[in-house]
């Protein structure tokens, strides 16, 4: 009687144990409620979570620099219009119909149009500036007290994942869209450029002229740090402003740009517009309207820059496009994944619960049945 009773208890405790993870299966909808009940399952199932998790760190990180890769697409845009607008201002301040209070009004413009410009260069998305190269927490373009805006980011562009060890680099920087190219020097060659212009070598280092004798090219790195490669001797040509020469190095695959920033155009082509020179002394008339055709077709070049600047920054933001797809999709099947490996069978789980209902029923009746027997009866 004993040893039977331990039996009963013993399948109420097995049946017991088979309704709670039944319960859970159905209140949760998961296969598992704890590890040890199927470990190589759960290892599974710990390692499809894991990959949905990166899948979702990666898709958030895509999608905020898409939104910042359409921010930067607009502005490129906004410039192109910029510059055509100062296109239309050049030419009608350089035709002889055009008064003093024409210029004044064309100044004004100018000055204007320098002003959208300066503030689409400094562009920013969720408090990052999307074209200040790697360091996208620093504002790219500055303004002094005299209105001269300079570029203080770098040659580099950030990396974005997108996908597990894979990186891409993100947008533009304020050396693509706001510089173009006036001068170029391969192998041997010698580069003419002026003392405002930024000298960057096919590797995206930057060479600086040493103040205050310009006489020596001084190479600095990506990171912005000195080093000891020099290109000498430079020479100037006397003028004011001058210009440099230097003889670029004999080394396979040298390519040598000097590029000017569009602001110091700006700058120019409004010195010309008020007939002064750079220092603010006056100049002629005859002076001052060939000034103003060397703007239009420095301009001309400017544009070219730009559109090419923006191109490159297209083809860059497709890739993202694509990325988010891919991630996205990789995403979905792992979710679906996820699903099949971890979820109940709800269907099973149900028919279950009816097995173990029937179970309960006949294991009590046959305890009550028991119960019911006399020591006497139960011996005989």
């Amino acid at each position: 009687m004993i040893n039977q009773t331990d039996q009963m208890t013993y399948r109420l405790s097995l049946l017991d144990t088979q309704y709670q993870r039944n319960s859970y299966q159905t209140s949760s909808g998961n296969k598992l409620q704890q590890g040890s009940d199927d470990s190589m399952l759960y290892s599974r199932i710990i390692s499809v979570d894991d990959k949905i998790r990166t899948f979702e760190g990666l898709k958030t990180q895509v999608e905020r620099t898409t939104i910042q890769n359409n921010a930067a697409d607009s502005s490129m845009s906004e410039i192109k219009k910029v510059l055509e607008s100062m296109k239309s201002e050049l030419i009608k301040a350089n035709t002889s119909t055009t008064t003093g209070s024409g210029l004044a009004a064309i100044v004004a413009n100018v000055s204007g149009l320098k002003e959208n410009l300066y503030q689409l260069a400094n562009t920013q998305v969720e408090g990052e500036y999307v074209f200040a190269g790697s360091d996208s927490s620093i504002k790219p373009f500055e303004k002094d007290i005299n209105g001269k805006v300079t570029y203080v980011g770098d040659n580099q562009l950030r990396k974005v994942a997108v996908e597990e060890g894979s990186y891409r680099d993100r947008g533009i920087t304020g050396f693509d869209m706001m510089m173009y190219p006036t001068a170029t020097a391969n192998k041997g060659e010698t580069l003419n450029f002026s003392e405002a212009d930024r000298i960057i070598d096919q590797n995206g280092n930057e060479w600086k002229l040493n103040s205050p004798t310009n006489d020596t090219l001084i190479k600095y790195d990506l990171q912005g740090n000195v080093t000891t490669e020099t290109i000498t001797p430079v020479t100037s040509d006397g003028l004011t402003p001058p210009t440099f020469s230097a003889t670029m190095p004999t080394t396979d695959g040298t390519k040598f740009e000097a590029k000017t920033n569009i602001f110091n155009l700006m700058d120019d082509t409004l010195n010309a517009l008020k007939k002064v020179d750079s220092v603010g002394n006056p100049i002629s008339d005859d002076l001052s309207r060939t000034l103003i055709g060397k703007s239009q077709s420095e301009l001309d070049k400017a544009y070219d820059g730009v559109n090419i600047a923006h191109a490159q920054l297209g083809g860059r933001n497709q890739i993202f496009e694509t990325s988010l797809e891919r991630v996205t999709s990789k995403l979905t099947q792992y979710n679906i994944l996820s699903q099949q490996i971890g979820a109940a069978d709800l269907a099973k789980v149900a028919i279950e619960a009816k097995a173990l209902e029937l179970t309960y029923t006949a294991l009590y009746s046959t305890i009550s049945k028991t119960n019911q027997l006399s020591l006497v009866n139960f011996l005989n």
